[in-house]
């Protein structure tokens, strides 16, 4: 598309402005990034500078501001400031102080007429090496073009169609046949009704959040998911209802042996949106599966209920709706999702499939960093990058115990990775074959058994803070 005429600001992005204006504390903001931890020498702040300003022509989300409001809002050009928009930050070498840092700078507001981003070198937390902290505010960027930004600053050059987020299954963008309108239509619909989950006398939602991250091996994912015939986003969901499932029992009883309503959000940017500023995704909902069952049916259901979600026909439905539904039935559709009593969990999950590097100096993981808007319970966020998949926790600090969930999350992934076996419909194994994970007398794998070794074992901020 020409960079210079994509549309203006949409319902969906202006919503993230409404919802940081409704927060009472910054926790609750709109901003969302990523963490980029790089083994290598610390660069110099100038020649970074340097090396973003001379990718700002490929990235039109770095260099415009949303300004206006309703039909008059519009993508305003303006020039970044890089003495303010790339700078630096020493951090001590303590334990949690990458993380208590990242905490703090995710409060700064955000500049009056200045593009919504910001990169910050931090440095001082490891002997041998640094990280690299891409914040901007959801108005402007989704997930998805987070990592397209992350790629075309620290990627090799790309085609557009070469990045790895934007969506290739409805591009060039069909018109939508009437049956799978009215499909789409009665699956929307269904979705809708309000389930008041989240809303307590005793404990009313707050603006306040926790904010943790957690690190599993991908190939404990990837294990899982080819043993039961499902995708990676299926065996994280799973993982994200059964964290939620089992807390509950212990903490939030209304959400114990009921479904678990969780939006997520589906990608639409197509290959020629990349980079673009505002948001190319429809979050919609659907029911995971509560209360107690084996791992396995938990999975079986949790793959059958995001089936949709992967059909080309419905993406183009949900793309029809974001780009040519009228702004007004827009803004109502919004509206009608963000009411008190239908928000729920928000989770996400993303592959970013370059490898990385600053000069010399490789990224070895990326940590989400997804924002949880007022009256959204929690927001979780999980990146997969060279072999690790690292996901945020964003939660209401008035759940009790919830803290406790990216180790739940955690030990759900083990589970999912030891109870790993072929479903009925997937085939059976060719003679003389034996099924990923296993031995031939049906036994885990060292590797698999090392993997359930270092889920279990690994300790979450969260936990290390406890003892």
């Amino acid at each position: 598309m020409d960079m210079n005429r994509f549309p203006d600001p949409s319902p969906a992005d202006l919503v993230m402005v409404k919802a940081e204006q409704l927060a009472e504390h910054p926790d609750a903001n709109s901003t969302v990034g990523a963490v980029l931890h790089l083994t290598g020498d610390v660069p110099d702040l100038a020649a970074l500078r340097e090396h973003v300003t001379a990718r700002l022509a490929d990235l039109p989300c770095l260099t415009h501001v949303l300004t206006g409001d309703g039909p008059t809002a519009q993508w305003t050009p303006a020039a970044p400031d890089m003495a303010r928009h790339v700078r630096d930050r020493q951090v001590a070498s303590a334990p949690e102080a990458l993380e208590a840092t990242v905490r703090l700078l995710l409060q700064e507001p955000w500049a009056e007429g200045a593009p919504a981003w910001r990169m910050i070198l931090l440095h001082g937390h490891t002997p041998d090496g640094f990280a690299l902290l891409y914040l901007t505010h959801h108005a402007v960027q989704d997930g998805a073009n987070v990592v397209t930004v992350m790629e075309a600053l620290f990627g090799p050059r790309l085609l557009p169609e070469q990045f790895s987020v934007p969506t290739r299954d409805i591009c060039p963008i069909p018109r939508p046949r009437l049956c799978q309108v009215l499909r789409s239509t009665v699956t929307l619909l269904r979705h809708a009704r309000r389930h008041r989950l989240w809303q307590s006398a005793s404990h009313p939602l707050s603006s306040r959040r926790h904010t943790m991250w957690t690190q599993v091996p991908s190939a404990g994912l990837r294990t899982a998911a080819r043993a039961a015939g499902a995708s990676t986003n299926d065996v994280y969901l799973t993982a994200v209802a059964h964290a939620i499932t089992q807390w509950a029992y212990d903490a939030w009883p209304r959400a114990a042996g009921v479904s678990i309503p969780v939006m997520v959000p589906v990608n639409l940017r197509t290959p020629d949106e990349a980079g673009a500023p505002g948001n190319r995704l429809f979050l919609a909902r659907i029911d995971l599966p509560g209360g107690t069952m084996p791992m396995g049916r938990r999975l079986a259901r949790a793959q059958a209920v995001t089936t949709p979600l992967k059909s080309a026909g419905h993406k183009t439905v949900l793309r029809a709706a974001l780009t040519r539904l009228p702004q007004p039935l827009l803004r109502r559709l919004v509206a009608v999702g963000t009411v008190p009593g239908r928000l729920t969990v928000c989770a996400s999950y993303l592959v970013v499939r370059r490898r990385l590097h600053y000069g010399e100096a490789a990224v070895r993981r990326i940590d989400p960093v997804i924002c949880c808007p007022p009256g959204v319970p929690m927001a979780i966020a999980a990146v997969s990058y060279e072999g690790t998949t690292s996901a945020c926790f964003r939660i209401d600090r008035a759940l009790p115990g919830a803290d406790s969930l990216p180790a739940r999350w955690r030990q759900a992934l083990a589970d999912l990775v030891a109870t790993a076996s072929p479903v009925p419909g997937c085939g059976p194994a060719p003679a003389g074959h034996t099924p990923a994970g296993r031995t031939p007398d049906g036994r885990a794998t060292p590797v698999v058994r090392a993997l359930l070794t270092w889920l279990a074992q690994r300790p979450t901020a969260a936990d290390t803070r406890r003892r």
